[in-house]
């Protein structure tokens, strides 16, 4: 396996960096890696305060030295939407801003989506031009370019925004996309970089919310189970926001565009997802029968309309619902050409390595929960 963080892949040495949501699963693995890698300085920015775990982390990939990283947190001092706290951190000298924070899920207000994507991400360009910082990277979304239908292999300049948006998720970060590819200049260099389903140790919403589903026999298989998608390891996907940094240079044919990062590979959505609860000792979900989409449809329909009856937003929706059924996997091609892209960690020992850490880390709290409930009952 190539070392994702041998520091001889990045010019990250002797840069001072500032990094958006680094207490999430990306923010805060970038964080460690570049840190692993030989940054001079990380400026960690997040409203959510880091955990004591996170900390031990961060100084583990500092090699002791916590002087290599600053912690900017809460709603004072690590809130995007509050411009003074954006500018408070982005003045001490920044080299590159990589931005991933967003607020995600289908469940918030407009108001508020608008407010983090949107807002926020204008409060740190013009945070970078105040401050002369030179490059940024804008951590996107391929639900940019989502049009409701399948996406098979297609590269970036096959994928255009939609008119209408099925998510305001995917409609602020597309609004905030566009905004970041008009701030790109001679003095700010800018590239937007978007994985697929990011998957990895630590990940709080991907698999910990499948995987306890799948433990409380309340998951099925939705259709046949057929369809495709590209997912992406934490560790590749730093490695092509990195990468994508790098790759800003003046007159570089990079600037101000749009790029995919995966794995490499496709997969089998249904079967990726079973692999992992079979190992945690779950259920073979394709042993039960497999809920009809017409069915499920149906359904999502008729919770949209409870749904807007009783002023809540419900999970099952046609959105969701077609999100686990249709195909989405994509052409890496252009990252691999224009930002010299390569995994840094092969697809199967990546998937195999977090399905263990899940095993070691996440299940026991689970059983010890489930174990609770039961007892209650």
């Amino acid at each position: 396996m190539t070392n994702p963080s041998d520091p001889g892949f990045q010019t990250t040495p002797n840069a001072t960096l500032l990094v958006t949501g680094s207490s999430g699963l990306v923010g805060s693995r970038l964080v460690e890696m570049m840190l692993e890698r030989g940054a001079k300085k990380v400026i960690c920015f997040d409203v959510a305060t880091p955990s004591a775990t996170l900390l031990e982390r961060f100084t583990k990939a500092a090699s002791g030295d916590k002087d290599k990283f600053q912690i900017f947190s809460g709603l004072e001092e690590g809130n995007l939407v509050n411009k003074d706290s954006v500018f408070k951190a982005c003045e001490a000298n920044v080299d590159i801003v990589y931005h991933i924070a967003a607020l995600v899920g289908p469940f918030h207000d407009r108001d508020k989506y608008y407010a983090v994507n949107f807002t926020g991400t204008m409060n740190l360009l013009e945070a970078c031009r105040k401050f002369k910082i030179g490059k940024f990277v804008y951590a996107s979304s391929p639900s940019t370019r989502f049009h409701g239908g399948d996406v098979t292999g297609q590269t970036e300049d096959e994928l255009t925004f939609p008119k209408t948006y099925l998510q305001l998720y995917a409609e602020t970060k597309a609004a905030a996309e566009q905004e970041v590819t008009k701030a790109c200049t001679d003095s700010l260099l800018t590239v937007s970089v978007a994985p697929h389903q990011v998957y990895g140790p630590y990940d709080s919403l991907f698999l910990p919310s499948l995987l306890e589903t799948a433990g409380n026999e309340r998951l099925r298989v939705f259709g046949s189970g057929k369809n495709k998608i590209s997912v992406c390891y934490v560790d590749n996907y730093c490695h092509g926001l990195m990468c994508g940094a790098d790759a800003l240079k003046p007159g570089s044919n990079v600037l101000g565009k749009f790029y995919v990062i995966t794995d490499g590979v496709d997969v089998l959505f249904w079967e990726f997802v079973n692999e992992a609860g079979v190992a945690m000792g779950f259920t073979d979900l394709f042993s039960k029968f497999h809920l009809p989409v017409w069915l499920l449809m149906g359904l999502a329909y008729i919770c949209n309309v409870v749904g807007f009856i009783i002023n809540k937003k419900l999970k099952l929706n046609p959105f969701n619902v077609k999100m686990l059924v249709i195909h989405r996997y994509f052409s890496i091609e252009n990252a691999k050409k224009d930002l010299s892209y390569e995994p840094v960690v092969e697809h199967k020992e990546a998937w195999a390595s977090t399905i263990k850490w899940f095993k070691i880390n996440w299940l026991p709290t689970y059983l010890k929960n489930k174990g609770e409930e039961n007892k209650q009952d």
